[in-house]
């Protein structure tokens, strides 16, 4: 009687009652909650052992289905969905959000139409499953409808929980003005009922810490100091950690950062088509690349080619350090074109072009600069100009008239860039010694396969390892192949015929026998 109840009532009793509600549920036996399996999403239990070995994911057979009525289909459609999400299948989850969505548009059900009624919770449940998901477009949508669906019930908590993930949504697409505005609409509302306090307030957390990174503010640390641990169960964990990732590799703190990223990594299930994943890769790569490990940046790069838009930024910036610049230039442009980008990916955009045509030794084109001019005065890309490297600032501020350099350097004043480091020029002779290195053992063996003395040799490897900054033959070899200085490694380095990021990542690397699965344990 207890489970039927429960299940019956259970959106209203999770919103306003939940500590009742999960007490009840954590009494029952579990040959009841088999047989309610809906009743596992007031289970304290659930989100817990969702990461660990015990994912919840509720099915339902087709003839049972046939004797629920819409609102409990409704609801168990519901349940499946976040259960999934919980459980880090996130792409199995977007398959149930769609499935609710169109029981929405095709189903009519009197009790969705009353201003008491659940479907501000299902377009709110909707909208964080697209977050989730890395869609944050779409899911601004589904948050304005569950905004507008909560203003007319009478649950006080439903229009915060709703502005609340609009923030965070805007704050990722580095929306930051938005995030403010809903922020402080955040602030007139009144608090959330318990089953929603804590994710309510780390969703709110969350937004202002990618706020206070964006822009490099004062409050940063304090912010970040505020939110979530690595294991959090909450769905806000992958932004905690991408606020935390992106603050680390700012302050120029890369051991720190890979460390948060391996503990939040292993702390979670696999993130398939998810967010989590897109930023654990993408951080993992910046992370090795400011370590100065191209060779396990690049291993995370093909293993994860298609990802998402973070991680392909990320390989961007790993093929400009590498001094790849057919890959970075055809990436970027590729990029470019995607309507789906958000502004802080466009800007983005814009400061790696200027990054490579400043790295290939041409003029800093003035349209790019009054671009990139224009973003730093806004302030809130300051985090991403404190990665860029000192020589685009001082191209940059070549182009400007007197007002916009003294917009400019207000801007930019306090930021700590890094020199960008030049492919070394090599002379015939040396290229030749070069390449042989990795086939002849000895300096004798390679002054016999190019009939020359030894003494050549070692004038030639003088003026190599001068050059490379190194004192090794193993040195040499692993300078010279993160600048691709070897014969033959610059052929065919670009995007394929068919165009795709597989093709770019693949032809950039050559061939890797070793690949980490990033979002996997």
């Amino acid at each position: 009687m207890i489970a039927r109840v429960a299940v019956a009532n259970i959106l209203p009793l999770y919103h306003e009652h939940y500590e009742v509600l999960a007490s009840a549920v954590d009494g029952l036996p579990s040959k009841v909650l088999e047989r309610f399996p809906i009743l596992r999403f007031g289970h304290r239990m659930t989100p817990v052992l969702a990461r660990t070995t015990r994912p919840f994911k509720p099915l339902i057979d087709p003839d049972s289905a046939r004797t629920m009525s819409a609102d409990e289909l409704d609801v168990f459609t519901l349940m499946q969905m976040i259960s999934f999400r919980f459980s880090g299948d996130v792409a199995a989850a977007l398959v149930y959000a769609r499935r609710l969505e169109d029981r929405i548009l095709d189903i009519r059900v009197e009790s969705r139409e009353r201003a008491d009624g659940q479907l501000w919770f299902y377009h709110y449940e909707i909208g964080s499953t697209l977050l989730a998901s890395g869609d944050s477009a779409r899911a601004l949508l589904e948050f304005g409808t569950a905004r507008q669906l909560g203003k007319l019930s009478n649950q006080r908590h439903a229009e915060r929980l709703a502005i609340g993930r609009a923030a965070l949504a805007h704050a990722l697409r580095g929306s930051l003005d938005e995030a403010d505005v809903a922020l402080a609409e955040v602030a007139e509302q009144p608090p959330p009922t318990g089953s929603h306090r804590t994710a309510s307030a780390m969703t709110e957390g969350v937004a202002a810490a990618l706020i206070a990174v964006e822009r490099m503010s004062d409050d940063v640390d304090q912010r970040l100091a505020e939110l979530e641990r690595y294991d959090s169960v909450l769905m806000t964990w992958p932004f905690a950690l991408l606020a935390r990732a992106r603050s680390l590799l700012a302050a120029q703190r890369p051991g720190e950062a890979l460390e948060a990223i391996r503990l939040a990594n292993d702390a979670h299930p696999v993130q398939h088509g998810s967010v989590a994943s897109d930023v654990i890769a993408s951080t993992f790569i910046e992370a090795l690349c400011a370590l100065g490990d191209s060779t396990a940046a690049w291993d995370i790069a093909t293993s994860n080619a298609r990802t998402g838009n973070m991680t392909r930024f990320a390989v961007i910036r790993l093929a400009l350090h590498d001094s790849r610049f057919d890959v970075a230039a055809n990436e970027i442009r590729r990029l470019a074109g995607d309507r789906a980008l958000s502004p802080s990916q466009r800007a983005k955009a814009t400061l790696f072009w200027g990054w490579l045509e400043v790295a290939q030794g041409a003029d800093l084109d003035q349209r790019t600069a009054e671009q990139i001019q224009r973003l730093a005065v806004t302030g809130n890309i300051r985090r991403l100009l404190a990665t860029m490297p000192r020589q685009l600032i001082e191209h940059v501020r070549a182009h400007l008239s007197s007002t916009e350099l003294a917009e400019f350097d207000s801007a930019t004043h306090d930021l700590t860039t890094f020199d960008l480091k030049t492919r070394p020029i090599l002379t015939p002779g040396e290229l030749r010694v070069l390449n042989a290195l990795p086939t002849h053992p000895t300096t004798a063996a390679i002054a016999s396969a190019f009939h020359v003395s030894p003494n050549t040799i070692k004038s030639q490897l003088k003026a190599l390892y001068r050059k490379l900054g190194c004192s090794t033959r193993d040195d040499a070899i692993r300078v010279a192949s993160r600048h691709r200085l070897f014969i033959g490694e610059n052929a065919g380095v670009g995007l394929g015929a068919s165009g795709n990021g597989d093709d770019f990542v693949r032809l950039a690397l050559g061939s890797q026998n070793e690949k980490l699965d990033v979002g996997t344990r």
